[in-house]
């Protein structure tokens, strides 16, 4: 028990183990009745493959991959990537901090999918506190390595994308 434990902890825990994971349909199909469809949207985490961008092009929701650009390093207003509106992504779960601090600074309304237990934490408490944060919480547990359990729930961390009229500093359930 304890070995299937520690396995599960290194699979979905705050580690470089824990960054592979695609997002399966289930998890995005819920956002989307609040995405804008004239915007574009960016997966800032998309360099091998993007279930998002897969899934945002059956919807005809335009979506840019992040290709070969680091996210956390590269200036996301450089001549090479067009114009976008919007960022939503899965972001690896070891580096949520630094994704969540990047998203603020940049400024643009975002959805970061990541585990609801992110909530805590000093340094995201602060930025969640300074510059708001609306939740879309997933009430059904997504399974993202298709060997169903999963033992964590998921919520869309959102800024500026939740309509005022719903939520400004709220928690969805759905």
């Amino acid at each position: 028990m304890a070995s299937t434990n520690l396995k599960m902890l290194n699979k979905t825990g705050n580690n470089i183990f824990s960054d592979e994971c695609y997002t399966p349909p289930q998890a995005i199909d819920p956002l989307l009745s609040y995405l804008p469809i004239d915007w574009i949207y960016y997966d800032c985490t998309s360099g091998k493959s993007s279930k998002i961008i897969d899934f945002l092009k059956t919807k005809n929701i335009n979506c840019l991959s992040s290709k070969d650009r680091n996210f956390l390093e590269d200036d996301l207003f450089s001549s090479d990537l067009p114009s976008f509106d919007a960022i939503i992504t899965n972001p690896p779960y070891s580096k949520k901090d630094k994704f969540i601090e990047r998203c603020y600074k940049i400024g643009k309304p975002f959805a970061l999918l990541l585990p609801v237990s992110s909530l805590q934490g000093q340094s995201r408490g602060k930025l969640f506190s300074k510059y708001g944060i609306d939740l879309l919480v997933l009430n059904k547990r997504i399974d993202f390595t298709g060997k169903g359990s999963p033992h964590f729930g998921v919520a869309w961390y959102c800024y500026k994308i939740l309509p005022k009229t719903i939520s400004h500093g709220n928690i969805l359930f759905i």
